[in-house]
């Protein structure tokens, strides 16, 4: 199934595609994370935001053309480049898109001197035992003993090899901590 789609790049100029990456922005971020893109404008704002220069960003579309996944990553200093964000259309997950977007975005990077990608991914649902916790006694012993439901998307970056690196206490608000997750990219 993967090879009747195609990865392009995000085309600032293509406003069907940027409101159909906004629309599938929206409704995924509605499942992990509801307070980050609350309406339809926020997630508009996010995917321009992945325009910008020195964005790299990555569409998986459909045989049909319709966007599947999609995903930015950027340089932030140093040899340390972000992945964010990386959103997977609902009703597509569990099927190696947003594995397919990452590891373009991480041979991307890799081909531009990243020496570290990072990425964070928040806990405001509960889906982890990080959530609704004091973390500020012993933030290393909750992260050493961390569990999370399978739907979280913490998961999947353990599974693409990323390890757990930090997490920043009340990050989206008393109990909603922020999960930092960070890898070596691959080698050409």
């Amino acid at each position: 199934m993967l090879r009747r789609m195609t990865l392009v790049e995000l085309d600032a100029a293509d406003a069907p595609l940027l409101e159909a990456l906004a629309r599938l922005s929206h409704a995924a971020a509605a499942t992990h994370a509801p307070r980050w893109l609350p309406t339809l404008d926020d997630a508009r704002e996010e995917v321009a935001d992945a325009t910008r220069p020195g964005r790299v960003a990555r569409v998986l579309l459909g045989a049909d053309a319709r966007p599947l996944a999609w995903g930015s990553i950027f340089h932030v200093y140093g040899h340390v480049w972000e992945v964010h964000p990386l959103l997977v259309d609902p009703a597509h997950h569990r099927r190696g898109y947003g594995a397919r977007v990452l590891a373009e975005l991480e041979a991307r990077a890799a081909a531009r001197g990243a020496g570290v990608l990072i990425v964070g991914t928040s806990d405001e649902t509960g889906a982890t035992s990080l959530s609704g916790r004091d973390l500020y006694a012993d933030p290393v012993a909750a992260m050493a003993s961390m569990t999370f439901e399978p739907s979280h998307a913490v998961g999947f970056w353990l599974r693409m090899g990323y390890a757990l690196v930090g997490v920043t206490p009340d990050a989206e608000g008393p109990g909603r901590p922020s999960i930092n997750l960070a890898k070596r990219p691959p080698r050409a």
